[in-house]
């Protein structure tokens, strides 16, 4: 299945607009229950280096209220929104208040339905290799 541009589009304010709004219900308005989530960041969160996924609605609910928690006043802007066979990714920047910025990219997989049932978080290693323009 192609994704079609509005369905890019909303899961783009979506994740932009619950992120920088603190919205837990905005974030995962898109996800279906059995959603796989992985991120570099899990174990940072969960105290296992070896957790890279998070299954399930509702542990996926946890850990967005424990990242809003500790993200504090970052802000967030998605500088690109691509979409393909299943997948949209958002590639974004995240403004943290002491004037550092980190880039990072989210790949959304989406089910037929139109639920997401994936989501990937990358970051840079080198947050200085990309920089939005």
């Amino acid at each position: 299945m192609l994704i079609a541009p509005a369905t890019a589009e909303s899961l783009r304010r979506h994740w932009e607009d619950g992120w920088n709004g603190r919205d837990v219900e905005t974030i995962l308005e898109p996800f279906s229950d059995d959603v796989v989530f992985s991120s570099p960041a899990i174990p940072k969160f969960t105290g296992d280096e070896t957790q890279v996924a998070i299954v399930g609605l509702v542990p996926l609910r946890t850990y967005v209220e424990e990242a809003l928690r500790r993200s504090g006043d970052v802000r967030y802007t998605v500088d690109a929104t691509y979409h393909g066979a299943e997948t949209v990714v958002l590639v974004y920047t995240c403004h943290f208040p002491d004037g550092t910025v980190r880039p990072g990219s989210d790949l959304l997989r989406v089910d037929d339905d139109g639920r997401v049932v994936e989501w990937r978080c990358h970051y840079a290693d080198d947050p200085t290799v990309w920089r939005p323009t």
